[in-house]
């Protein structure tokens, strides 16, 4: 069975991360389109688009490249802090699957590039509850989430989930969130310095108000999508339910790794609620709690036929989606 086989430690299985990715992003490579519909954007983008010449093939592929990398990054973490406690590649495939799955977002966006950082973030994070050189991994994880910010305007609020994530995991103290505080404000500092220096901060405040105020035309977005999207709903409701049902079992660091990843995927929700310039590109940030939480379910749920259904509808699902939508 397709589940079984990808659930466990098969190291070699993972060359068909990037294959699934690339297969499935096939349309996008064929035909690159731009995501930022000519919208001036963040600094670090901006500077990548320099760097590119614009080319929306080339940026594809390195957007390629960061979903491989995020992919293979979720089994590192989880092998680092054992969230599901189990030694699997299975995050690596649900990642590259649902990562491919908004056809709106085929291709490269700012979101992706801060998604990475954000990610990076995430374990510096956890590497805190690990009580050594708190100090430094709170300002990694700080200047981490400027660097995205740089990227994507509306991850700047994730500041706000590092707080909660230090209180959470028993480190709320004064030195560790300035620490954190003090890396998020580095880079903002400088790049702002340096278009001040260059009289080029009117235009940055001028990109930042217009991406404030671009909104998300759902009326563009097919039926298809709307239904993917209800399916891994649906599977987030499930996973979130059975880890609910077994969270007293966990070991005291699990429950804390699954709290700070959820409040990370409530602020992508609240984010995409209050913020209408964020649009659809959240999908990018939130799905990297929703991996781990599903992956959780996959892997452990104990009637096994009924993780293997759940696992074909999510397959087939994220495999259709690219001829339906």
């Amino acid at each position: 069975m397709l589940l079984r086989t990808l659930k466990g430690r098969h190291s070699i299985l993972l060359v068909f991360v990037p294959v699934i990715i690339i297969l499935l992003w096939l349309g996008t490579f064929l035909n690159p389109v731009s995501l930022t519909m000519g919208q001036t954007q963040m600094p670090l983008y901006e500077l990548l688009l320099f760097l590119t010449g614009g080319s929306n093939l080339v940026l594809n592929i390195i957007a390629s490249v960061l979903l491989v990398l995020i992919a293979y990054g979720m089994v590192r973490l989880n092998e680092q802090y054992i969230f599901i406690r189990q030694r699997t590649d299975l995050p690596a495939f649900v990642f590259a699957f649902i990562g491919t799955g908004a056809i709106s977002l085929g291709g490269m966006h700012p979101s992706l590039a801060a998604a990475f950082l954000m990610f990076l973030a995430i374990d510096n994070v956890f590497k805190i509850y690990q009580g050594t050189a708190t100090l430094a991994k709170s300002f990694n994880a700080g200047l981490l989430l400027g660097l995205a910010t740089l990227f994507y305007l509306f991850a700047g609020v994730y500041i706000i989930w590092l707080w909660t994530a230090l209180a959470v995991l028993g480190y709320l103290r004064a030195r560790e969130v300035l620490a954190g505080l003090m890396g998020f404000i580095a880079p903002l500092f400088f790049a702002f310095f340096w278009y001040f220096w260059t009289d080029g901060l009117g235009a940055v405040f001028q990109a930042i108000s217009g991406l404030f105020s671009v909104n998300t035309d759902f009326a563009s977005i097919s039926l298809f999508q709307f239904v993917y999207w209800g399916i891994l709903g649906f599977l987030v409701i499930m996973s979130s339910i059975y880890m609910l049902t077994v969270y007293e079992e966990k070991k005291i660091s699990s429950r804390k790794y699954f709290i700070v990843l959820l409040s990370f995927f409530l602020f992508s929700a609240f984010s995409f609620i209050f913020f209408g310039g964020s649009g659809v590109e959240q999908y990018f940030i939130s799905i990297i709690p929703v991996t781990y939480i599903t992956s959780h379910y996959f892997v452990l749920q104990k009637h096994s036929w009924i993780g293997e259904v759940f696992f074909y509808i999510l397959v087939l699902s994220s495999i259709s989606i690219h001829f339906l939508a």
